[in-house]
């Protein structure tokens, strides 16, 4: 370092202050990208929450409707019981002529219990056979 010169020292010096001034530039392109970017992800992290907000709102929503759904059906096979004892009662076994068959409540009854199906009986739409055309 004894052999620099000064020449060398101003080179240097411009050097570094070139530098700076880049730098400088720099930063001051990218500090609008990153406002956008921090900006961004607050946004994000806010629809996030609404987001999962909503989606237990629905959970919520879902489940008590399936509630409700479960208490009507209990009172309408409450009602269909209550008709049928009465007609019983009332008009007596032979003039009923079947409107309320104990069939139809066991029937209500065992289906409560089982799980519902997701397929049909068969094909459907296109591939549905004719028995007319046979």
């Amino acid at each position: 370092m004894e052999n620099w010169t000064n020449e060398i020292w101003l080179a240097i010096g411009i050097a570094f202050i070139v530098g700076l001034f880049i730098g400088y530039i720099i930063v001051r392109l990218t500090k609008g990208s990153v406002k956008h970017q921090a900006k961004t992800e607050a946004e994000l992290k806010t629809v996030k929450t609404q987001l999962d907000t909503q989606k237990t709102q629905i959970e919520k929503h879902f489940a008590e409707s399936a509630e409700l759904f479960k208490t009507l059906i209990n009172d309408y096979q409450k009602l269909y019981r209550h008709y049928a004892t009465s007609s019983n009662n009332l008009l007596g076994e032979k003039d009923h002529k079947g409107l309320f068959t104990q069939q139809l409540i066991t029937a209500t009854d065992k289906s409560q219990n089982e799980q519902p199906r997701d397929y049909s009986e068969g094909a459907s739409g296109l591939f549905k056979e004719n028995k007319e055309e046979n």
